[in-house]
């Protein structure tokens, strides 16, 4: 079975300010702030659905009849994608028909599930699942789901990664903890499995501030040998 890695990225501003609406999202029991990004890599030539699973939280004094709407903020094309929230929908489907009373103080843990199929398409797809009181849409609560279809295994991506860029994600300059007396180069790739970097690594910072915004994949060798194959956010 091939694994999954996922993680977490907090808006910078929803670290000091969680909303104050009636419905709170969990994944993997962490409580997310409004439109926190997680990002789901796997393998993009798997054809059954990568889950993503989320717990909704009712912090109200009231019942809530709770809905749930996809937006597809990116997709790539030939992938597809659905959800479940009581019944799982066809993919053309972008707001549940039904609804789920979630009592007042109390959490669903189980019936929300976003479901990915990359079916061989390389690339990044984006879909915000926005939870909502149907009596109040305004009353709300969502999170971005990123599902990032790779060019090689995710086993590959994470087996050796005792040598690691930071911080990650990063708006430009990515630091390295190396022997420098050592001979280490970079490569760098983008979500296609392109390279658009590779050089000697002089020093223990990188200057990636010329690549734009996305998911890279990076690759460290010492002397020819690879030591470490990984994952880069780049974010400005």
């Amino acid at each position: 079975m091939k694994k999954i890695f996922t993680f977490l990225i907090l808006l910078i501003p929803s670290l000091f300010a969680f909303s104050q609406n009636s419905l709170r999202l969990y994944y993997n029991n962490d409580l997310l702030a409004n439109d926190d990004s997680i990002y789901f890599f796997m393998d993009s030539s798997q054809y059954t659905a990568q889950y993503v699973q989320l717990a909704v939280e009712n912090i109200s004094d009231n019942n809530l009849n709770v809905k749930v709407k996809k937006t597809e903020i990116s997709v790539v094309p030939g992938t597809e994608n659905s959800f479940c929230w009581v019944q799982c929908y066809d993919a053309s489907v972008l707001v549940s028909t039904k609804y789920i009373t979630i009592p007042a103080h109390s959490i669903n843990s189980d019936d929300f599930y976003g479901e990915y199929y990359p079916k061989g398409h390389l690339g990044t797809s984006i879909i915000r699942y926005t939870f909502f009181d149907m009596n109040n849409t305004t009353d709300s609560a969502s999170m971005i789901a990123v599902y990032v279809a790779t060019p090689v295994g995710i086993e590959e991506l994470v087996e050796n990664n005792n040598i690691l860029l930071y911080p990650n994600p990063t708006s430009g300059i990515a630091n390295l903890n190396l022997d420098l007396e050592k001979d280490f180069t970079i490569e760098i790739f983008n979500s296609l499995g392109a390279k658009v970097l590779q050089e000697n690594i002089i020093s223990n910072s990188i200057d990636l501030s010329l690549l734009p915004e996305g998911i890279y994949y990076y690759r460290i060798k010492e002397n020819n040998q690879i030591q470490t194959n990984n994952v880069l956010v780049i974010q400005k």
